[in-house]
């Protein structure tokens, strides 16, 4: 038997073992006494004792746990390479939505001085300045590319409000060599090059004037096919009409818009229709009386009287018509830099039709030509040059009957010529500068009404 401990004496081993149940000493009283340091069984086996048998893996807390059989350890390793595939197919399922996202836009801030701004009011009290600052355009766009359809939704923040430019939906074709897409919603009429090239690409500030008069706001809704094959380029609508800022159609009439041409490379070219109605007028007023107290004595007085008298609806119906003729080449000149011509002819009819019990007035009758020609010489890498002229004429009055005498009379010297030249920079792909002066010379008119533009406009 070990002999006991002293009492005040250090147990035999440096480290305490774990308690232990206490084993009856033989021949003799069961007594309470800490039990000694147990022997390593290789000692035990030098000194002729039995080996003493392991004590199991729980009762031990530093003891080593079996290892697990490698079915099991394989099981487990499966089991986490398999969550890991299954979050890396979820990462890669959003990441390829992500990269389906297409986000583009561009700001335009603009100083705009005009020959004719004056700082005065007009008859109605609006003010007649026009030189100032402004944010032309403030344009997001995003375009999502999914799995044979594309979104497209396109807006204009500025001062005055927020506005829907384009919001299209499109079928796209995956299967045909005719890259079919056929698209629902609101989009530029697919006439001509000017309607359609961009804003934020244009070279002057704004589209000229033919454009602006035939083709108001450049947008439409209603369906769109387009198609191309090789050098062929085809594009076809079906759209509302007469509600380019609108939120209603005034008819119900659908007009058919379309463009077909070829690209060649350097030279790209196209012939556009469009055929339609149009409704022009105002409905019925009622009799209105305005009181203004202009000397401030509270009495009435007649001249401080004002009366509308009631007027009746006056509308008029047109049968539209416009054809466009465009074409534009690019060419390298050395030392220089890329030069692009572009021109369009667009000629148009107006013709007055039969309303409810009112017959067609011919002498309303309105046939109208325009034409744009512009040059741009680039300048290296970072600067380039820009001429435009562009002449339209609301009126050309040989196509009206003779008895239209007063209505020839009104079509005389309407015609404006706009001279246009200025200067682009471009310091990165991203910012683009251009100082543009426009001589505007009507035809019967002389006025001031030059413009000069100074733009930067950013984009991503």
């Amino acid at each position: 038997m070990a002999p006991a401990v002293a009492p005040g004496s250090e147990p035999p081993s440096s480290s305490p073992s774990p308690p232990q149940d206490p084993a009856p000493a033989e021949g003799g009283p069961t007594e309470a006494r800490p039990a000694p340091a147990p022997t390593p069984p290789a000692a035990s086996d030098q000194q002729g004792g039995a080996p003493q048998p392991a004590s199991p893996a729980g009762d031990d807390p530093g003891a080593v746990p079996p290892p697990e059989p490698t079915d099991v350890r394989l099981g487990n390793l499966e089991g986490k390479v398999g969550g890991l595939d299954e979050a890396a197919s979820a990462t890669r399922s959003i990441v390829d939505r992500l990269n389906r996202i297409k986000l583009s836009g561009y700001i335009q801030g603009r100083y705009e001085w005009h020959g004719d701004s004056s700082d005065t009011v007009d008859a109605s009290g609006n003010s007649k300045v026009k030189s100032q600052f402004l944010v032309r355009r403030g344009r997001l766009k995003v375009i999502y590319d999914g799995t044979n359809a594309e979104y497209l939704l396109q807006i204009d923040a500025t001062p005055s409000g927020v506005v829907l430019k384009d919001a299209e939906a499109t079928f796209v074709d995956t299967w045909s060599p005719f890259g079919l897409r056929l698209t629902v919603g609101q989009f530029k009429w697919p006439f001509g090059y000017e309607i359609l090239q961009s804003s934020g690409d244009r070279e002057m500030p704004e589209r000229a004037l033919v454009i602006r008069s035939l083709f108001p706001g450049e947008r439409d809704r209603g369906v769109r096919l387009t198609a191309r094959y090789e050098w062929l380029r085809f594009a076809a609508a079906l759209v509302n009409g007469n509600v380019p800022n609108g939120t209603t159609d005034r008819n119900d009439f659908k007009d058919l818009v379309g463009r077909v041409g070829g690209d060649f490379g350097w030279i790209v070219g196209g012939l556009s229709g469009y055929y339609g109605r149009r409704l022009d007028g105002k409905p019925a007023t009622a009799l209105t009386t305005v009181w203004t107290d202009k000397n401030g004595d509270k009495m009435l007085t007649p001249d401080e009287v004002t009366t509308t008298p009631a007027s009746p609806a006056t509308y008029q119906s047109y049968g539209l018509l416009r054809l466009g003729a465009d074409v534009q080449t690019y060419f390298d000149i050395p030392g220089l830099g890329g030069l692009a011509l572009k021109g369009e002819l667009i000629y148009a009819k107006d013709s007055n039709r039969a309303l409810g019990t009112t017959p067609a007035n011919p002498c309303l009758d309105r046939t109208q030509l325009g034409w744009i020609i512009t040059a741009v010489q680039n300048l290296g890498d970072y600067a380039g040059l820009v001429v435009r002229v562009d002449s339209f004429d609301p009126n050309v009055t040989l196509a009206l009957p003779d008895s239209c005498t007063l209505d020839i009379a009104k079509g005389l010297g309407d015609r404006v010529n706009t001279y246009g030249f200025g200067a682009l920079i471009f310091p990165s792909s991203n910012v683009k500068a251009t100082f543009t002066y426009e001589h505007v010379a009507e035809q019967s008119i002389t006025i001031a009404n030059d413009v000069f533009t100074a733009q930067l406009q950013a984009r991503f």
